[in-house]
């Protein structure tokens, strides 16, 4: 995996968990011209409610995420990319991606948490145990302005 100054088809984002037991250190989001697009109307649908003081988020069933798990030891670039960001952009191959550690739960009912501020995350939970699991909270628009 390396690091890319430029937008790529792969976000790596900080996440984390609730489990007691399982591990979870980053997702990332897979970024494809119809992923924009969806994100895009899903953006215009949220504008009305900018206002309401009361609504706090959309959510939508998303499954353009994976969660991770990541030893600072054997990964320490990682988290020296999301040190100080929410997100970068990353380059990575289909095989690399296998090689990748998962949580041991088994993640169902992905989510992505839409706010009204333009920013979203996504959030998943063990199928078994009901664990969440989730990202870091990301800007948007900026990843759909290249539209």
């Amino acid at each position: 995996m390396k690091l890319s100054d430029k937008p790529t088809a792969h976000l790596l984002l900080k996440a984390g968990t609730n489990s007691e037991w399982d591990n979870c250190s980053f997702a990332i989001v897979h970024i494809t011209e119809d992923w924009k697009k969806e994100q895009q109307k899903r953006l215009e649908m949220v504008k009305p409610f900018a206002e309401d003081y009361f609504l706090q988020s959309l959510n939508y069933y998303d499954t353009a995420v994976d969660f991770y798990t990541a030893d600072e030891d054997d990964n320490p670039d990682l988290y020296k990319w999301l040190e100080n960001k929410p997100m970068v952009f990353v380059e990575v191959d289909k095989d690399e991606l296998e090689t990748l550690s998962v949580p041991e739960n088994r993640l169902d009912c992905y989510r992505l948490v839409m706010y009204k501020t333009g920013t979203a995350m996504y959030k998943a939970y063990g199928k078994h145990t009901s664990e969440e699991f989730w990202t870091e909270e990301f800007p948007l628009t900026p990843l759909i302005q290249q539209l």
